[in-house]
Parts: structure tokens; sequence; C-alpha cells
């Protein structure tokens, strides 16, 4: 089976996982961060935060991230994590 390709660097090397396309995306537009909700729509890539883990692991960089609160259209809250590449890391 053919390994996945996610997209192009800019040289024109594949990016083959979806750690490795997340970390070029965010390090390539500085002050850009995702949102797992902004990973299903822009990419089709579920569990951001496991993508973030294996970023970590495999690439021994750790994203920053915060939590952002927000109201439902119920009227209840909930957070999400938003994460971003620090470049003085």
């Amino acid at each position: 089976m053919a390994k996945a390709k996610y997209g192009y660097r800019k040289d024109g090397t594949p990016l083959n996982s979806q750690w490795a396309t997340i970390l070029y995306i965010l390090q390539e537009n500085p002050g850009m961060s995702i949102t797992s909700w902004q990973a299903i729509k822009e990419f089709g890539f579920t569990r951001l935060s496991g993508i973030v883990k294996q970023i970590e692991y495999r690439a021994g960089i750790r994203l920053a991230r915060k939590d952002v609160k927000h109201i439902t259209r119920y009227g209840a809250v909930v957070y999400h994590t938003e994460y971003w590449y620090a470049n003085n890391q």
C-alpha cells in the first residue's frame, strides 16, 4: 500500500504524515493558530490533540497552547484548545 501524501513543502518534498503537515503549516505561517475544528474543516484531520502529541514525540517540539472559552448557541460554556508554533523554543 502506498504512503499517503498530505501536501508538499515549498521545496517539493511530500508531507507524509498528519503531524508533519500541521507542524509545517504552523512553522510556515507565523502567528497562525489552529483548533480541532479548523483541523477538521481545513485538512480533514481529527484528534488534533493526538497529532500535537505526535509532534512532541517525533519532532521534540512542544506547541504553545491556550484554552479558549466559548459560549454555545444554547448558552453553555465550553473550552477548546488553540495551538501555535512559538519560534522561541
